[in-house]
Parts: structure tokens; sequence; C-alpha cells
């Protein structure tokens, strides 16, 4: 098809304001992927009677099945957008959330393709086969980062306790500074037997221990003297130095060490960067003949005859979009094509302005053209003689409305 033919069509856009595209018809897909490979087979239907079989064997197969239907239309729902995600990988550009959305993706393929292992559908078991779970990926990921991060890396906070020592005791520090400082109070005041031991903190020489003077005499030794009260001096230890230090950069610290720990797990991801872009493509492929089943189920379309010939024979056809616009209680009036090479190869279609001539044009189109992307027509019944080309053009001309369509076997 021609940029013309997919304009007059309307498979994208419409040429009325307020009107509905076939797009808008037919897309029910879950996934943003699913939506763009809706977009591309649109665009490039398929020209093999075997291909196309297969997707409509699928699309069937989900009408057969609700129970796999439902199945994979819950999970499709926890997917997202795989090929976003794993393309900010690449790139190294990816948030802690994507991250975790990844996993939770990882975790819904894997009743998808159990599911699809066990289908009786040689195509849904190929696809199974090609999913992959990537369970290393997943228990990594479940591993290092918290369930709820924050959207971007540098507030951090999005590292998981356990994953490194460091970062452990730096958080017990800045977090828990209190804590820790009433633990070391304890243990001195025990070890010591000053009852009335007590730390502080001031901006001359930071953190520091006060003993009151009735009992300066049970100090160690190894603790150094800074400054002399009326009733009581303060003392320091290499212990509150060290901690001191900590505390003060501890939360840059954080930062760097999540930071690190993260771009570590980054670039373990690329590696597996094929393996997921597979998934995205066989998920999006589920999505978009899903897609189909939906809409055939709600608009009472049927599952066409697909032949290598000639013949071109619609049976009660209806046009896909015009049929979603009628008022409601008013049905569509079905139309009949017959098209071959050797009894009926032309039809001249003739009546007033809005008799119907151009929406029969672009039914009969559309209709070739839904079958050989794989879906069901809206029709009672359809014989498809594979189509090479089509080629159409729908407008006005003076004081009539001409049209055009010609349907190229190959």
């Amino acid at each position: 098809m021609d940029k013309f033919t997919i304009r007059s069509l309307e498979l994208f856009s419409t040429m009325n304001e307020g009107g509905i595209s076939l797009l808008q018809v037919i897309d029910k897909t879950i996934s943003p992927m699913g939506g763009r490979l809706l977009r591309r087979w649109m665009v490039f239907p398929l020209k093999e009677q075997k291909a196309i079989e297969e997707r409509l064997n699928v699309v069937e197969y989900f009408f057969r099945r609700p129970d796999f239907k439902a199945l994979v239309e819950e999970n499709l729902q926890l997917i997202g957008d795989l090929e976003r995600i794993v393309s900010k990988v690449a790139v190294g550009r990816v948030s802690p959330r994507e991250v975790v959305q990844l996993k939770v993706a990882l975790q819904a393929i894997e009743p998808i393709r159990q599911a699809c292992m066990e289908a009786d559908n040689p195509s849904l078991q190929r696809i199974g086969e090609k999913l992959s779970v990537c369970p290393e990926v997943r228990d990594r990921i479940a591993r290092e980062i918290a369930n709820d991060p924050p959207l971007l890396a540098n507030k951090g906070g999005f590292i998981r306790d356990g994953v490194k020592e460091e970062l452990d005791d730096l958080r017990r520090i800045a977090y828990s500074g209190k804590d820790y400082l009433l633990q070391i109070q304890q243990r001195e005041s025990e070890a010591t037997g000053i009852p009335s031991l007590k730390i502080g903190f001031n901006n001359v020489f930071g953190y520091y221990i006060e003993v009151r003077n009735i009992h300066k005499d049970k100090v160690p030794a190894e603790w150094i003297r800074k400054q002399t009260l009326v009733n009581a001096e303060r003392y320091i230890t290499q212990e509150l130095k060290e901690y001191e230090e900590k505390i003060l950069g501890a939360e840059e610290k954080i930062l760097v060490l999540e930071t690190q720990i993260y771009t570590e797990l980054i670039q373990w991801l690329t590696e597996f960067i094929p393996c997921i872009q597979i998934n995205a493509n066989q998920i999006a492929r589920l999505d978009y003949l899903l897609s189909f089943a939906h809409v055939a189920q709600y608009n009472n379309y049927i599952r066409p005859v697909i032949e290598d010939s000639d013949v071109l024979e619609i049976r009660q056809g209806r046009h896909p979009v015009i049929e979603k616009q009628l008022p409601v209680g008013e049905s569509y009036i079905a139309n009949d094509v017959w098209l071959d090479s050797s009894t009926q190869q032309i039809m001249i279609i003739t009546g007033p302005n809005m008799a119907g001539k151009s929406a029969l044009l672009r039914q009969t189109a559309l209709i070739t053209l839904l079958a050989q992307i794989g879906s069901f027509v809206p029709a009672e019944s359809a014989r498809i003689g594979l189509v090479d080309k089509i080629f159409t053009r729908v407008g006005p001309v003076t004081i009539f409305r001409w049209v055009n369509l010609r349907l190229w076997w190959r």
C-alpha cells in the first residue's frame, strides 16, 4: 500500500474531524509494545498463506480457551513497556523504578511462558520456547533493589539492606545515630562504673564524653581530655572521632555507594539485552493477537478463509469503522462482493451522493487488509484470495464523487 491508500482507507487518521480510524477500532492491545507492533503490521500485511493461517489459529485459540485468554490478559497488564526499558538499559539511563518494573515483567512472563508451552497450538508453543524468564536477572534485582524505589537514582534510598556491609554501617550511623550513641554511652558507663556519664556534641571539638568531677578518677587513661567545666570534664575517644568522621559524611558516602552498586547492576544487565528484546517481541505478538480476539468477540467478526487464488468473495460484509459509529439501535446494511479473474474482474458501482459507494470501496479493502494481517473480519463469510497490493483513491471531483479500487493478485 502506498501512502495515498493508507490515507484514503483512514488506517491511522481520518480525513474528517471527529472521525474514527481503523486503528482505533481494532487496537485493544494492553502493552505499548503490542500497540506499536499493530501499527507496523497494519502497514505491512502478510502475503504468505501459511503465516496468515498461523496468526488466525492463535486468534481462534483465544476463543476456544477463555482460561488461557484470561491468564495472558492478566499477566500482560503487569509487563509494561519492555522495549523502552531495555533501550534505556543499553544507554545506562534506566531509573531504579524501571529496573523494578523489569523484574515484575519477568515474573509475569513466567506463567505466560508455561501456558504457551502447554497450549495445543504450534505457534503458541514456539512463542513459549522463545520466552525466557531470565531468573538470574529477576533474582539479582530482587536482592539488590528496593520494591518501591524513588523515580530518580540521585535521590538515593533504592539499594536494599544486606547488599554491602559498608553501606549498612553508614545507614545505621546516618539514620540511627542517636541509638548508636546511646549504645556507646551505656557500654562505657558499665565499663567504667560511671552512672552519670553522658555523650554530647559541640561545634568546637565534635562528639565528647562528659564526666562529673566526682567520677573523674574512674576515667580510663586512653581518653583524651578536651575541656574542663566547673563541675565536669569532657573527653574524646578514638571511637567517637571515627564515628564523627563517618556520620558527618555518611549521607554523601551512602549516595556514592548506592550509585556504584547500581551502576554495576546496570552494566551487568546489558549482557541480557538480547534475551529481553526477544521477550519483548514475543509478548508484543501475543498482545497483538489477543487484541484481535477481543475485537472479533465484541464486534461479531468471523474467521476468513485464506486461499492462494484470485477469488475475493465476501458475504454480508460490513465496514468495520462505520458500523461502530451508527446510532444506537441502527444496524449496518451489509453487502456482498465477488471478484475473480475469469467471470467478474471489474465492478461498477453507481448511485447518488451518500449512497455508500465509498463505504463499499473502503469496506472491501479493509476486510482484505484485516484478513491478511491475521484478524477476523466483519462479514457472514469471507474467502480471501491472497492480494499483493491495494491501491485506492477516494475524493470529490466537481459535483460527483469518484472511487477506484484495485486489488492486485500475484
